[in-house]
């Protein structure tokens, strides 16, 4: 089954009848003429959406899906499932979709990340995801650290490196990063290694996956530190 098709079916299970009835006019506006309908389909769909909005949803995470959906609204389900019927040439396609992101507010922004591994053209969307991932805006970073497959199949690795940390800054769901494992590399390990320093010069609290994934790399003084932290919090063993 088609990824588009899975996600329909699941968001019409949590629809209302004239939610749905709603939505499968989207779809047909949509079809029939993107650019005339999309941004007021997009923006109003708040309202459209109303009593099952915050309904919370996911979807069993499968490979051949380019999304990874857990925990999310439906409100949020739905913008990013009508941002994947969008299809057109790349220059037209490319500044119509900048514009919603120029133009949308917190909860659009989230959707409009969440959807970048479905766009078209996926390699004309690096600039915008590591922009969203240098802005300050939580639910945001959020969409692009946390379950998202683009930045792991399309960052450079200076790029994913700057994701990774940042989502310890931040304070990320480690774990859900999609590829940390498979992108781990020496110079995410040696920048880790730095930011454990500073840590522990700031007698600060060391978050585990810095251990984890800097593990293979650790000079003498990092390894002393976390013989150190293992005296304090000796289930860092079971993580490393």
């Amino acid at each position: 089954m088609e990824w588009r098709e899975q996600v329909r079916n699941t968001l019409f299970e949590l629809l209302t009848a004239e939610e749905k009835s709603y939505l499968e006019e989207c779809e047909q506006n949509i079809a029939d003429n993107y650019s005339t309908s999309f941004v007021r389909i997009f923006s109003s769909l708040s309202r459209k959406l109303n009593t099952s909005k915050d309904k919370l949803v996911s979807m069993v995470q499968e490979e051949s899906n380019p999304l990874i959906v857990d925990n999310w609204t439906v409100l949020r389900l739905a913008r990013v499932y009508l941002l994947g019927l969008i299809e057109d040439q790349q220059e037209p396609y490319f500044t119509f979709i900048e514009k919603l992101f120029n133009y949308a507010d917190m909860q659009e922004l989230e959707a409009l990340y969440s959807a970048l591994n479905i766009y078209q053209f996926p390699r004309i969307w690096i600039e915008r995801c590591q922009e969203g991932i240098r802005n300050n805006i939580g639910p945001v970073q959020g969409a692009i650290m946390e379950q998202n497959k683009f930045p792991a199949t399309y960052l450079s690795e200076e790029a994913w490196n700057q994701l990774v940390l940042k989502s310890f800054f931040t304070g990320k769901e480690i774990k859900k990063i999609y590829g940390l494992y498979e992108r781990n590399n020496v110079n995410l390990a040696n920048s880790i290694v730095d930011y454990i320093y500073e840590r522990d010069s700031a007698k600060r609290e060391i978050h585990p996956m810095l251990w984890e994934l800097a593990k293979d790399h650790l000079p003498p003084r990092a390894e002393e530190i976390f013989k150190q932290q293992i005296t304090i919090r000796p289930e860092l063993l079971e993580k490393n």
